[in-house]
């Protein structure tokens, strides 16, 4: 089962509205309409429920049976054990999470499930909500927007919700790296998880405002050009070079070939008008992440792809966080540029054409 998503004897446990095969290759069930909670939580497979039972154990000396500090979360419709515990841990039926989910979207006048499933023995769930009043456009590229929400009946991770973006060209994904609380929230599974997701839930009503801050500000990264320096200074501070001295640069090398690779190509000339921009390079960033930064393949994702890691990454661990970082650090440098009066009347366009440019940032020619 290489793309990990639970299947539960029967069936692929997830569900996705319309044919699209760009996320999920067909697996899973189809919905051709806009689906409700109810509906969401039947077609993806996840009407069941799941319990916190206290372990015991043994004295090796005294053969006594005693109490633990552990638990173990069970699922009711096959007896599975998903996970152990520590006592503070606080179930949430998925029944519940959906339901909460619903609340958010009441101030998202359109929004609608768009898929939802469950991955590895089913005790991490997600669902995705499509969002249209959240959209964004920069010129003729389009970015359709999604809350996301994930979480885990394993004690794996807390619950997640965030807004990401995907650009309908090539499907990446942007998550939103605004400093808005109503971008993104985590809630760990404790008692005082209830009262913080009814407070999330007044956070969260600002979604579309959120998604058009994030459109303006992408939309000035369009109108900033990239100069040789202001690219050395940004490519510097995401992909540090190794401090160690006779370390090896072999795949500093590789991962800034890529991303300027992607950068020269803008998605293949779709975008002119972007060409050599701050939002060109975000692209390229972003782009590189979602499809071709290696992912490590941890004893949690024993049997994953290196794609599906790599997904997982790009929303939820280092992908998400170096997409953020790619956010702040190249509004930030090209912001101060225009603040110095650099001037922009020779954009570096063809990186990998300029050896110049490519020695400074240590790319061996």
């Amino acid at each position: 089962m290489a793309h990990n998503i639970y299947n539960d004897g029967t069936k692929d446990c997830m569900f996705v509205v319309g044919t699209r095969e760009d996320a999920w290759h067909l697996l899973g069930q189809r919905c051709d309409k806009a689906a409700t909670w109810e509906q969401a939580v039947e077609l993806a497979g996840l009407n069941w429920k799941v319990f916190k039972q206290r372990n015991y154990a043994r004295q090796p000396q005294t053969g006594k049976v005693v109490e633990t500090d552990s638990y173990t979360i069970f699922r009711d419709s096959d007896n599975a054990q998903l996970g152990t515990v520590g006592p503070e841990y606080t179930v949430k039926q998925n029944r519940e999470c959906f339901q909460f989910i619903d609340t958010l979207m009441e101030a998202n006048g359109g929004a609608h499930y768009d898929s939802a499933g469950a991955l590895g023995n089913g005790a991490r769930i997600w669902c995705a909500v499509r969002v249209p009043k959240a959209d964004i456009a920069i010129g003729g590229d389009k970015h359709e927007s999604y809350l996301v929400f994930t979480t885990a009946h394993d004690g794996s991770m807390a619950h997640i919700a965030k807004l990401t973006t995907v650009r309908v060209v090539c499907q990446n994904t942007l998550n939103s790296a605004l400093s808005s609380e109503g971008s993104m929230f985590r809630v760990k599974h404790t008692a005082a998880a209830d009262v913080r997701l009814n407070r999330a839930k007044e956070l969260m009503t600002g979604i579309t405002v959120d998604a058009k801050t994030l459109e303006s500000k992408l939309a000035q990264l369009a109108q900033r050009k990239m100069t040789r320096e202001s690219m050395v200074t940004v490519l510097n501070r995401l992909f540090p070079a190794p401090k160690e001295e006779n370390a090896s640069t072999t795949r500093r090398e590789n991962v800034l070939t890529d991303v300027l690779n992607l950068y020269a190509a803008n998605d293949n000339g779709a975008f002119p008008e972007i060409a050599g921009s701050a939002y060109n390079l975000l692209n390229a960033v972003t782009e590189y992440t979602d499809h071709y930064r290696s992912a490590r393949i941890t004893d949690s994702r024993q049997g994953w792809t290196q794609q599906q890691a790599r997904a997982e990454n790009a929303v939820n661990g280092t992908g998400d966080r170096l997409k953020a970082s790619a956010l702040a650090v190249i509004d930030d440098v090209t912001e101060q540029s225009q603040s110095e009066h650099v001037p922009f009347d020779s954009p570096i366009i063809s990186p990998m054409d300029d050896a110049q440019f490519l020695k400074a940032l240590g790319i061996r020619l």
